[in-house]
């Protein structure tokens, strides 16, 4: 058997795949596809080929593909408005490649096409790939040969309107660059030895002196390229591995000397090598003893009792609170939530008067830094970039600012006037994929158990789900030194009021823009109908004005309505009534008087509606005169948080990289959706 290896240049090649139907996740816009079952496609280059793909582990680079590979409009990859969305995970399996996409949100494109997958109108996904190595294992009947991929690797997944032409499934060399591509060829001969030599002498002796020269010359100027090829490899990966060296040991001496991440990150980018930069930081320290590498301390101190710095952090916070105005705040919000606001202490003590400065000094010297004789400006700088010997302690300046901003906000957002958390459900979930949330059917009724008679098993069907997931809302609040150093703390402590009122809105306005959807019935669900619609049992189709036999049927409405499995019914009672900010008081007045307020209504007559709703909430995010029951339960409105984050922003902070200071970045993890509707009854009113 002889083998021949030829390179060549082959550009980047598509294949068509499919969606899998019935795959579609709604909440996660999530869909199956397959994108390859390796069957053979015919080709050309310089000559016809049918092409195989080898579903070999061993033989499909699947790297890129599992590394977040782009999902584009029609192997759109020019810039960034091509991709529609992402590669989940790809996987391999027996004769076929299967993967899972996700589109993104919140974008036109991505938002008609994945319109158009739901609606079954696009079909068809491209693979794109790259093959590095082919190898020949058959002629076909045709006599066309065929070539089975043996090196290959898919890189990106496209929605195209129809499957690439097997022919002529070449993108353009203008869109993408070629790869080398090693071509292996194999033949059998069924000869002895001699026939093989002689054969071979026939085919030399007829081959010119020129065109055996040629040959000789090609294939010496695929070798050498070939090895130039794994030089400069090998060059790129070493230059690399050196750059990623530099760079590591450059930063281990800017922590060392306490330089800072703005200096290491100077140096880096300027070249500057290991060596250099152990001789600049041995300056540093030399002209500023007091600075980073002087009387610092570096052990820990074990004291009886509460810790020193905890106490110092306790005063200076509160005479920050007290001097920014923000201590009513704070302390309104440890009433409604003692518990998230425990610990906090409104008595100053010796901290009363201190200026920002005064804190910042006062850090430094705990820390064992000499301040003596160093100006405002340097004394604030040195305050933020410090740290404790080997850990961030809570008295250093950055966790002490830290500390206010994340009282004043958590005050604020706490404060917060909302009424969304008095008819949804909050919810924690685990992370940013979602889940489902379950609602289980029930068993009926129990069986009459005769004497004698044996006990039946009964089962519990199938419940109903919902899908719950969650978002990010955030911001950056930045305090510069200039500020600092003139006392300017209150423009940061009224931005964190800002922004933690904002938070809470952030969810308000959610809630309500789901109301709206659908003039009032909410958003459309996988059965193409809004939440609210009488398919669920949730509607009062009368319409009627509000009043106490109007709000008395809402209440039938919702007492109607059956398990998951049909089998009994669920019993709900009302618990709170939702109505735009101009039926308010009216709601009021009927729900909450013992006797008839109704036209022609006698002396003392009962009132059928009195204390039918524990609760009547008004809100100016509704118009008109749709008004909204929801049950005990409130699950009607889910409102999912990140857990662990208390259900509250998370503060976070670095040094500012955009302003001469420091930085906040403020998370809130939520997200308002619409869960059971059976939890909920709606009339439009009149």
């Amino acid at each position: 058997m002889k083998f021949e290896e030829r390179y060549l240049e082959l550009p980047p090649l598509t294949r068509e795949a499919a969606v899998q139907p019935g795959s579609l996740d709604l909440a996660l816009r999530t869909v199956d596809v397959t994108w390859t079952t390796g069957a053979a496609v015919l080709r050309g280059f310089f000559d016809r080929y049918w092409e195989e793909l080898s579903l070999d582990p061993a033989h499909v680079r699947m790297g890129r593909l599992n590394n977040g590979a782009p999902l584009l409009n029609a192997h759109d990859g020019s810039d960034a408005s091509g991709v529609i969305g992402v590669v989940e995970a790809a996987s391999l399996q027996k004769k076929q490649g299967r993967a899972t996409v996700r589109f993104a949100k919140d974008d036109p494109q991505a938002e008609s096409i994945w319109r158009k997958v739901q609606d079954g109108i696009l079909r068809s996904i491209s693979v794109g790939y790259r093959v590095y190595k082919m190898e020949k294992v058959r002629d076909g009947e045709d006599q066309i040969p065929v070539f089975r991929a043996t090196d290959w690797e898919p890189y990106e997944l496209s929605v195209v309107p129809m499957g690439a032409d097997a022919g002529a499934g070449f993108r353009a060399e203008s869109q993408a660059q070629a790869n080398q591509c090693v071509l292996v060829t194999r033949e059998e001969r069924n000869m002895d030895e001699n026939e093989n030599e002689t054969t071979t002498k026939k085919t030399a002796e007829k081959e010119s002196p020129a065109v055996a020269a040629t040959r000789a010359a090609s294939a010496s100027r695929i070798e050498d390229q070939k090895l130039r090829l794994e030089e400069q490899q090998r060059a790129a990966e070493a230059a690399t591995e050196l750059e990623r060296k530099r760079a590591s040991a450059i930063r281990r001496i800017g922590r060392q000397c306490r330089a800072g991440e703005e200096w290491s990150t100077r140096l880096i980018e300027e070249g500057t090598s290991e060596e250099e930069a152990r001789k600049l930081a041995f300056q540093l320290l030399a002209d500023d003893p007091g600075n980073r590498g002087g009387e610092v301390e570096t052990y820990t101190r074990i004291e009886a009792g509460e810790a020193e710095r905890t106490k110092f952090l306790r005063g200076a916070t509160a005479w920050l609170l007290q001097r920014t105005g923000t201590r009513e705040l704070v302390q309104a919000a440890q009433k409604k939530n003692p518990e998230r606001f425990s610990g906090v202490s409104f008595d100053p003590g010796e901290f009363r008067g201190a200026s920002l400065c005064d804190l910042a000094r006062l850090c430094l010297e705990r820390a064992r830094v000499n301040t003596r004789g160093m100006d405002r400006e340097r004394l604030v700088q040195m305050a933020l970039e410090m740290r404790g010997a080997n850990y961030q302690t809570v008295g250093d300046f950055p966790v002490l600012l830290e500390n206010i901003l994340n009282k004043v906000l958590l005050g604020a957002y706490e404060t917060q006037d909302n009424t969304w958390q008095r008819f949804c459900m909050a919810i924690d979930v685990n992370d940013f994929r979602g889940g489902k949330r379950y609602r289980t059917g029930s068993i009926g009724s129990l069986e009459v158990v005769p004497e004698h008679g044996e006990y039946q098993n009964k089962t519990i069907p199938d419940g109903a789900q919902y899908p719950v997931a969650t978002q990010t809302y955030g911001g950056i609040i930045g305090l510069s030194r200039q500020a600092i150093v003139n006392d300017d703390m209150g423009a940061l402590t009224q931005l964190a009021v800002e922004f933690g009122k904002a938070a809470m809105l952030s969810i308000e306005e959610a809630v309500f823009a789901l109301l709206a959807l659908n003039s009032g019935l909410g958003p459309t669900q996988d059965d193409s109908q809004p939440f609210f619609h009488a398919n669920r049992a949730n509607v009062n189709a009368t319409g009627s004005a509000i009043s106490e036999t109007a709000l008395d049927a809402d209440r039938v409405v919702m007492s109607r309505q059956l398990d998951p499995a049909a089998q009994r019914y669920l019993n709900l009672r009302p618990a709170v009534l939702l109505v735009p900010d101009s039926l308010l008081s009216l709601a009021r007045q009927i729900i909450f008087s013992p006797y008839s307020t109704a036209s022609g209504a006698t002396f003392q007559q009962l009132n059928i509606a009195s204390g039918l709703y524990e609760d009547v909430v008004g809100s100016p995010y509704l118009s008109g005169t749709r008004r909204y029951s929801f049950a005990t339960a409130r699950d009607a409105i889910v409102v999912a948080f990140l857990n662990g984050q208390n259900r509250a922003p998370v503060v976070e902070s670095q040094m500012g990289w955009r302003i001469a200071g420091i930085e906040w970045k403020v998370t809130l993890d939520a997200k308002a959706q619409m869960g059971d509707p059976k939890a909920a009854v709606t009339n439009a009113g009149t």
